[in-house]
């Protein structure tokens, strides 16, 4: 008989896409002139899996030195997430596999990178004043933010059916 620490209890949403790495995808409006706009999240698994959140920096461009832990290896003073006081709109361009998030959570800390290149829109500052709002209601309230991709390939998104079953095989 399998501990009870072998199961984590998730809910997956019917109106969102799905990536592999457990982001949640909804789109907000289509446009041919600027692009489809999507509200993007960390998934109910996502947020169980990692535990308690303590902070949340969702990623702008900066050069606050307030979070030194967030500075490169370089020593350049550029930042990455300056807290919910500058979120909002933001408007700036992140490239594919670039930091979108991080997450600090009581299991240590987790990075969410950029699954394609994309401006960010709008960012939602809530989270960042209020990180319990990840793990308490991840797909309204905890979302990270508005996106336009510059490419999105809708097809390689997961329909919810396709992340359950991407969920029992990783």
């Amino acid at each position: 008989m399998a501990d009870e620490e072998d199961f984590i209890e998730f809910k997956i949403i019917d109106d969102r896409q799905y990536s592999k790495d457990h982001l949640w995808f909804i789109k907000l409006e289509s446009d041919e002139e600027t692009g489809d706009l999507y509200k993007i999240g960390i998934t109910d698994f996502l947020q169980a899996e990692l535990g308690d959140m303590i902070r949340v920096v969702l990623a702008q461009p900066s050069s606050v030195d307030e979070y030194d832990e967030f500075s490169n290896d370089d020593g350049d003073s550029e930042q990455v997430g300056t807290g919910a006081r500058e979120a909002g709109a933001s408007d700036h361009q992140v490239l594919e596999n670039e930091t979108l998030a991080t997450l600090r959570t009581s299991n240590g800390r987790h990075v969410i990178d950029a699954p394609v290149a994309c401006n960010i829109v709008e960012l939602n500052g809530e989270v960042e004043d209020s990180p319990e709002l990840v793990n308490d209601d991840p797909y309204n309230d905890g979302w990270l933010m508005n996106i336009r991709p510059d490419e999105l390939d809708e097809d390689a998104l997961l329909s919810p059916e396709e992340y359950l079953e991407h969920l029992y095989e990783v």
